[in-house]
């Protein structure tokens, strides 16, 4: 036991020394670096000693490597003095991201990656095989952080799968640190030289600078000139010193200079052109930019450069004449000019003009400085791209191309400086009509061929002895006989009685005339007889000499039928028409009157000839003018109409029609509209006399249902009236009676609505003007009983066609009804909007609603869901929607609230 304790003893000992000698090598090796580093070693110098260093430190075989930070998220190899060769090759640069390895993942995270077994580690997907092919089985990485940032790592193979200790990791560190101490002052001396040779730079260039520079105060004082400035302005240094430059400044310039110099002020870059007024009095234009001197951060003065203009201004003038007629003459060019040269392996565009180009839909401005595949699809941009590189070579250059169907010639040419090509310049003229010509020719050769070839119309070529030269197949097919047997023969099938018609015919075309649609009649091969149209036409040569003649033959036997059928139907129609005892007309697209039969005479007063080409609007009363156009519309669309109109007699006064709109199709297009009138003016009486008969009736229970009400509050005003006699000091009795006299009011005022007919006036409306006439009245109202109204109103609603009044009267009733039906207040919804053919108009309340069963007889005279209504309200609504032929449907639920929905036809 004792000998244990002494062998852990030596042990614990023997490690503790081997620590205390690790860490004097590593203090030595610490104080040597610092002192290369101060001695102002090279960075390369430093950081290969560093890595011998910690090679020779490790006991157990290892390698190290610093990779340094490069551009574009990439590492480069700074030093690794003994790693293999072909493995120094694999991490000659590496990328950086979260999974680039230990070292492009150590800088990625800022932190190191101690990557124990490569070949397990996922960090190392791409660079596994090679890192094991050399023997390399763990790699630790250590971030080299410069100033809080990344500038590279310090890398340590090992041959060995392994894991470093606090001790060793706290080491490493140390080391990178050195590293990136050594970095750091590499960087700050690169610094210190450029800004040393920058000041030497930029006193160089002040001073010898052609053109004036000069120093100006934020107050606008001269502050410091270089030599050019005495030969602009006339002053010497001295004279300029601590002066403005306003003054100097001439006086219509005072203005802009002044405003260009608080703008370099805020920082911002200025330039202008202006004069100023000499030593000797005389002004110069001066060409200057302000810009803004900076000092950490902030604006502390402003420099002036100037250049004078006076000789440049002269030769601008001149040359902007010179340009201005080229320019006129270039952009007058029908075909296009351009220039290209190459840069970079591409050839960039550096002028172009010519009308030819706004044909091609090339934007000029937009064109320069762009490539070939920036204006054209690749694929056109390739096959030009080759056409390009062949004029670059040297070799002039012709071809043809089309773009956006135009054609057009192109034609290159290579220019020369010193000896070698700068740039291209192209030419290209439009041949898009040449080409057409071409093609129109080619193509109307082919249709001629098509045409022939497979028309159903017989063709046949004759020479001047009436001998047949061609026929195609439909001549076979419509005759029966075969090639052979007509081809060189003259024509076996002319009937023996046409036999003479044919030779006069055919010496009148041979002559050089013409004879068009002559129907006539010919044998097939099985001796049938078919109806023909045939058209004789002379065929000449380049001379206007007579070759021969042609025959272009057409069978007729379905239009003969069809001829016949017409007639017929013609006739049926002519017979429908004249006789029927209703107006017919027809109407063209524009609502003119093209037919019309003789009922009109009888019915509206006027002759067929007073009422053709006049339009279906002149015969028509107003009131019913919009309801008539929307029919007509609609039926214009292909949707036949039926409805009710006016329609004003010769005399003057009027009937009512019911007129049907038909549309009148013919080739499937829609080319007018027919209308079938039928005077049902004696029906409307006949019906006004019945609905008067039901008001009356109506009238008779309102009658005695009135008298009931009127019963009870009689007898409450008789009996309190008795009461006031004996007390005639309590004036609770004067309040009942005043609320039964409102009361009476009320019931008589609604009996009177329905009872009195009412004057009514139609005409086109805005819903939306409608409903912003009644709304601020509820609103007033809504807001005493804490009640929100929300509205919901579709932009561009079309118009109706109604009584504004009555309408309005309608909505007034509804939200009036919701208001009442909300004591504790809430919300009342009101949605507009357009769906299918009408208006539909929504308003919900979340008052306490209504049962079924009272639901079911809402509309019904005295019948009400309130306390003290008649009913006479909601009746006079439905009679309101009626009229106006829209529906309206109420929904309800008890405790949630009254959904009324309304629908009102829209003018289209």
């Amino acid at each position: 036991m004792e000998v244990t304790d002494e062998r852990h003893f030596d042990k614990t000992q023997r490690t503790e020394h081997t620590r205390m000698c690790e860490m004097k090598s590593m203090l030595d090796l610490h104080s040597f670096l610092i002192q290369k580093i101060t001695n102002g070693d090279s960075l390369y110098d430093i950081l290969k000693t560093l890595t011998l260093k910690l090679e020779g430190h490790f006991k157990r075989k290892m390698y190290c490597s610093i990779m340094l930070a490069a551009n574009e998220g990439k590492l480069a190899l700074g030093t690794a003095p003994n790693l293999p060769q072909d493995f120094i090759h694999v991490i000659q640069c590496i990328k950086v991201g979260p999974k680039a390895g230990a070292c492009g993942t150590a800088v990625y995270l800022n932190e190191p990656v101690i990557s124990s077994d490569i070949e397990k580690d996922p960090l190392w997907e791409g660079g596994r095989n090679a890192a094991l092919r050399h023997g390399l089985r763990a790699c630790w990485s250590i971030p080299i952080s410069v100033g809080g940032r990344a500038e590279g790592t310090f890398a340590f193979y090992f041959t060995d799968v392994c894991t470093p200790s606090s001790f060793e990791l706290e080491m490493l560190k140390t080391c990178a640190n050195l590293a990136g101490f050594a970095i750091e002052r590499d960087k700050r001396n690169e610094l210190e030289n450029q800004l040393r040779e920058s000041k030497q730079r930029f006193k160089s260039l002040f001073d010898y600078y052609p053109d004036s520079i000069h120093m100006v105060s934020l107050e606008g004082t001269f502050l410091g000139f270089n030599r050019g400035t005495e030969s602009i302005f006339g002053y010497s240094q001295e004279e300029l010193l601590g002066k403005s430059f306003i003054p100097l400044t001439a006086p219509d310039y005072q203005e802009s200079a002044l405003f260009h110099f608080n703008e370099a002020k805020k920082g911002m870059v200025q330039q202008f052109e202006y004069k100023i007024i000499h030593k000797k009095g005389h002004e110069v234009f001066l060409h200057t930019t302000f810009l803004p001197i900076f000092v950490k951060g902030k604006v502390q003065g402003v420099y002036g450069i100037s250049r004078d203009m006076a000789y440049e201004k002269k030769l601008e003038q001149e040359l902007d004449v010179s340009h201005r007629e080229v320019e006129q003459l270039m952009k007058d060019h029908q075909g296009m000019i351009y220039k290209f040269k190459k840069e970079n392996g591409q050839f960039i565009h550096t002028m172009g003009t010519g009308q030819l180009l706004k044909k091609l839909g090339i934007n000029v401005k937009e064109s320069i400085g762009k490539t070939l595949y920036d204006i054209f699809p690749e694929e056109i941009a390739d096959w030009k791209n080759l056409h390009y590189q062949k004029a670059w070579n040297g070799i002039e250059t012709t071809y043809e191309s089309d773009y956006k169907g135009i054609y057009y010639v192109g034609s290159l040419k290579p220019i020369y400086q010193n000896g070698n090509i700068v740039e291209v310049i192209g030419s290209c003229n439009d041949v898009t009509e040449l080409r057409k010509t071409h093609e129109d020719l080619r193509a109307t050769k082919e249709l001629l061929e098509s045409f022939i070839n497979n028309t159903v119309d017989a063709i046949a070529t004759m020479n001047p002895q009436g001998e047949i030269t061609f026929v195609n197949q439909a001549y076979i097919d419509m005759f029966g006989f075969p090639e052979d047997e007509v081809i060189g023969k003259k024509i076996a099938n002319i009937p023996e009685m046409y036999k003479e018609e044919f030779e006069r015919l055919f010496k009148t075309v041979a002559s050089g005339k013409k004879i068009k649609g002559y129907e006539t009649v010919r044998h097939r091969a099985d001796g049938t007889l078919v109806p023909v149209s045939i058209t004789h036409s002379p065929i000449k040569d380049k001379n206007g000499v007579v070759t021969g003649v042609s025959g272009i033959i057409r069978d007729i036997t379905e239009k003969k039928t069809i001829e016949q059928e017409l007639e017929e139907n013609k006739q049926r129609y002519q017979s429908l028409f004249l006789a029927n005892p209703d107006l017919v007309l027809s109407l063209d697209v524009k609502g003119n009157v093209t037919n019309i039969n003789p009922s009109v005479e009888k019915l509206i007063g006027y002759t067929p000839e007073q009422v053709l080409g006049q339009s279906y609007a002149e015969f028509i009363e107003k009131e019913t003018l919009i309801k008539t156009r929307d029919g007509f519309k609609k039926a214009l669309q292909g949707i036949p109409q039926t409805y009710e109109t006016k329609l004003i007699h010769k005399n003057g006064t009027s009937g009512i029609f019911q007129v049907t709109n038909l549309p009148i199709i013919v080739n499937n297009k829609i080319v007018g509209v027919y209308g079938i009138a039928k005077d049902i003016s004696q029906n409307k009486r006949t019906e006004e006399y019945l609905r008067k008969s039901d008001r009356l009736s109506a009238i008779g229970q309102l009658a005695a249902g009135i008298a009931h009400e009127i019963r009870n509050p009689l007898t409450s005003i008789k009996g309190f009236l008795q009461l006031m006699i004996e007390k005639s000091s309590n004036k609770e009795y004067y309040q009942i009676m005043l609320r039964e006299i409102d009361r009476i009011e009320l019931i008589t005022n609604e009996f009177l609505i329905l009872a009195k007919p009412q004057a009514k006036k139609y005409c086109k409306k805005s819903i939306t003007a409608i409903l912003g006439g009644f709304l601020p009245l509820v609103e007033t109202q809504a807001n005493m009983r804490n009640i929100e109204i929300i509205t919901e109103i579709d932009e561009l609603l079309p118009a109706i066609y109604c009584d504004a009044n009555q309408i309005k009267q309608v909505f007034l009733n509804v939200m009036k009804n919701a208001i009442e039906s909300m004591p504790k207040g809430g919300q009342i919804t009101m949605k507009v909007k357009r769906k299918e053919e009408s208006l539909l108009i929504s308003i919900e309340d979340q008052g306490c609603g209504i049962s079924p069963e009272r639901l079911k007889r809402i509309g019904e005279p005295f019948y009400s869901t309130k306390e003290k209504g008649t009913g006479l309200g909601l009746m006079i609504i439905f009679n309101i929607i009626k009229e106006h032929q829209g529906t309206i449907q109420i929904t309800s639920q008890l405790h949630k609230g009254t959904k009324v929905q309304i629908r009102l036809p829209y003018i289209q």
